[in-house]
């Protein structure tokens, strides 16, 4: 109301009148005294100026119905240029943001990093669409203000801007714990009952090595007692993560993977592929979720035996919450007594392996 009173005012100032007008009754200062008839001349000019006024009056709301339509047309122009203006504001601060994605390395280092080690905790070997729904999901919670700014499009070009980069960096921390299966190995075993073998040998020394009885000892007594009740493969599972309160049946699983396969005198080379090293790992935790022991049984199928669909299921078993967290204590062979092993509960990664040896190549 006060919007059109407005409006009426501002075109009633610009015609000349003012606002709202009414029939002017200024000639009734002209008609004659209560009680005698006014003269026909009389008469006739007061209709004359009384007609007069109404045409003034009529072309008066018509200009004013032009200008109100004027000012209605103004009002939206001006509601669409504010719309617009806003508009170009977030694109601005859309590119500005976008910008940043795209040339502040440190952004994408920091993503990468979040990335990895999220995905690592649940899932060792992740498939591309686990690291673009965590990738995804790291901008959304820990950088809203760019993930607003982002649609599929932007996700789409920056998951492949640092694709390469989130796999070296998975592979450096899965090959840091190969690494340090390894040397744990070695170091619990000692040179006397395994002897040392260097990664860069050539095929022929890695086949004699693999030859060596002492080799393939090393291999049997993975699950043989050590020392105070513990296995080999114990030891070497609490030297790998020493610094891990709780350890997951799959990191466990892994770890003594790799240990098989990297003594098994079965296996060729001492570099595991990681379809071979999935097989065994699908092997071993079964068996920890079973509770049965993790040494192999006379006629057991070796992993290089099982097929590329038991390898498959393995890998949707291995991301299902509810396999992951239906172990608890101790199981058989190795008892994994110690309170670190056994429990799905903590941080289970392997801590800090970039830059360590990759598994599988």
């Amino acid at each position: 109301m006060s919007r059109m009173r407005n409006r009426s005012i501002f075109a009633s100032a610009i015609v000349g009148l003012p606002a709202f007008t009414t029939p002017s009754t200024s000639i009734a200062s002209r008609r004659t005294r209560p009680g005698t008839e006014p003269t026909a001349p009389f008469v006739v000019e007061e209709e004359e100026e009384r007609e007069a006024t109404r045409k003034e009056i009529n072309v008066s709301e018509s200009y004013m119905k032009r200008l109100i339509a004027k000012i209605d047309s103004l009002d939206k122009k001006m509601d669409s240029l504010l719309k617009e203006q806003i508009d170009i504001k977030k694109r601005l601060k859309n590119i500005e943001l976008l910008s940043e994605i795209n040339n502040d390395p440190n952004f994408s280092k920091d993503v990468i990093t979040r990335v990895t080690t999220n995905v690592f905790k649940v899932n060792i070997f992740p498939s591309e669409k686990n690291l673009k729904e965590e990738t995804k999901s790291v901008i959304r919670k820990s950088f809203p203000d760019i993930y607003e700014s982002m649609d599929s499009r932007h996700h789409s070009s920056f998951f492949k801007k640092i694709k390469t980069k989130l796999l070296e960096k998975l592979r450096g921390m899965q090959g840091g714990i190969a690494s340090r299966v390894k040397s744990a190995i070695f170091e619990i075993f000692g040179e006397s009952q395994l002897p040392r073998i260097d990664f860069q040998s050539s095929p022929a020394e890695i086949n004699s090595w693999k030859s060596d009885q002492r080799v393939k000892d090393a291999y049997r007594n993975l699950f043989e007692v050590f020392s105070d009740n513990c296995t080999y493969m114990e030891i070497i599972l609490d030297r790998v993560w020493r610094s891990k309160k709780k350890i997951s049946n799959m990191y466990i699983a892994w770890g003594v993977a790799i240990a098989q396969l990297f003594l098994n005198p079965k296996i060729k080379g001492i570099q595991i592929s990681e379809n071979l090293l999935k097989k065994q790992m699908k092997i071993n935790f079964r068996k920890l979720q079973n509770k049965l022991p993790l040494k192999p049984g006379d006629g057991e199928l070796e992993a290089e035996h099982t097929t590329e669909e038991e390898s498959e299921e393995w890998e949707e078993e291995e991301r299902s919450p509810k396999r992951r967290r239906t172990s608890g204590g101790r199981v058989l062979s190795p008892r994994l007594g110690s309170p670190r092993l056994g429990s799905e509960e903590g941080n289970t990664t392997g801590g800090d392996t970039e830059g360590a040896e990759i598994v599988g190549q």
